[in-house]
């Protein structure tokens, strides 16, 4: 979870201090947060987004899954991009489906999308058992009547094939947190697993954010889609990948910051990819607005003071919402304690029994506020985090 505040990332600025004028006063933010990006502003993944194309191209289906902002989206929608007109890309975002007759109308509008012929006579090639009507809303699209649930599903799945058999190219279809589709009833998920692995020339793609209900999805041997793909999952980025990423960014704006000031940053953030750009941006706007040409720790500290500051309403919401000892763990974990079973910690932290310990770790893991990353623990938000010793006087 995360304040609202931090979705707010302007594309462009405009200014008129000597140090940002170009063109006509215009200048791109070196460093976006909060949405989709393409290849100029994505951090690292290098290696990951070389095994996902190579996995779209060859007919890989993929478990893409991690924490919430770290970039799983981006990294599909740049293989996508640049895998171009060799594949036909069809993306369903999955994001709040409450029927299997919506989940239906966005795999089929989806699929009309990338068509760049006649829709009406695609659509009659598509569908077979009900021809469903276009409707243009945001973006182009398809409606399914009342009462056609069962039939669009069973329209919708099949698709995929039909596309390859009629374009005669490769299908990659990305479910974006398909971990919702489980929740519209016990036949779903058998009759998309029973379809697809027959699909031939179709790669799917499942990306998901809550891993708990991904690894239930696809790692449970009583699931349908148990071992239907390779799994991949994101880590935090490390430093010696975000440095030059962070220093080229700084740089090509005009911003001159140090090796240590950018380790500085790292520390805080641990590599997050969402609250490293947004920290950075942060830094980036702050030199702006004073004319300044370079950054130091005590404007990283300003901009990290400053965050916390427009934060701390949201964070007191989520410490009032916890128990006293889902509160210790947050703590700890914060200050980076170790060995959390120990009977030294149980006495310092206040626990009679580290099975009290293990039930406000999955609690927390359940309200996405940790995760566990390289055998031990970290709060998803760093800032958080860092809110969390300021009140607790770590």
């Amino acid at each position: 979870m995360e304040a609202t505040y931090s979705d707010i990332t302007p594309k462009t600025i405009k200014f008129t201090t000597p140090n940002t004028v170009t063109g006509e006063g215009v200048m791109e933010a070196p460093f976006i947060y909060g949405r989709k990006v393409g290849r100029e502003h994505f951090a690292d993944r290098e290696e990951e987004l070389e095994r996902l194309k190579i996995a779209m191209m060859s007919g890989q289906n993929v478990i893409l899954y991690s924490p919430r902002r770290y970039g799983k989206s981006s990294l599909v929608s740049i293989a996508l991009e640049e895998l171009g007109d060799r594949i036909y890309p069809i993306e369903v975002d999955c994001s709040g489906i409450l029927t299997k007759k919506e989940l239906a109308e966005r795999i089929s509008s989806s699929a009309i999308r990338t068509w760049k012929g006649r829709v009406e006579e695609f659509i009659r090639r598509l569908f077979k058992a009900t021809v469903p009507r276009i409707v243009i809303r945001k973006n182009l699209g398809v409606e399914f009547a009342v009462g056609e649930e069962r039939v669009a599903f069973e329209e919708a799945v099949k698709l995929p094939k039909r596309l390859a058999e009629i374009t005669g190219k490769r299908v990659v279809v990305v479910f974006d947190e398909f971990q919702e589709v489980a929740n519209l009833g016990k036949d779903v998920l058998p009759k998309m697993r029973a379809e697809f692995q027959k699909h031939e020339n179709v790669t799917y793609v499942f990306v998901g954010s809550k891993q708990g209900m991904m690894r239930e999805i696809f790692q449970s041997p009583s699931s349908p889609f148990y071992n239907f793909g390779m799994h991949m999952i994101l880590r935090r980025i490390p430093e010696e990948k975000f440095r030059p990423f962070i220093e080229g960014k700084f740089r090509e704006s005009g911003i001159e910051v140090s090796e240590g000031l950018i380790s500085s940053l790292l520390r805080i953030t641990k590599g997050h990819p969402h609250y490293t750009q947004m920290l950075c941006y942060r830094l980036w706007l702050n030199a702006i607005l004073s004319g300044k040409n370079s950054a130091s720790e005590e404007d990283l500290g300003r901009a990290v003071e400053e965050i916390l500051n427009e934060t701390g309403e949201f964070f007191e919401e989520i410490w009032d919402s916890l128990t006293i000892n889902q509160r210790r763990i947050l703590v700890a974990i914060a200050r980076n304690e170790k060995d959390i079973y120990s009977r030294d910690f149980l006495n310092r932290y206040g626990f009679e029994r580290a099975s009290t310990v293990q039930a406000a770790l999955r609690t927390l893991k359940e309200k996405e506020l940790i995760v566990r990353e390289n055998r031990g623990y970290l709060i998803e938000n760093p800032l958080l985090g860092l809110w969390i010793l300021r009140i607790s006087g770590g």
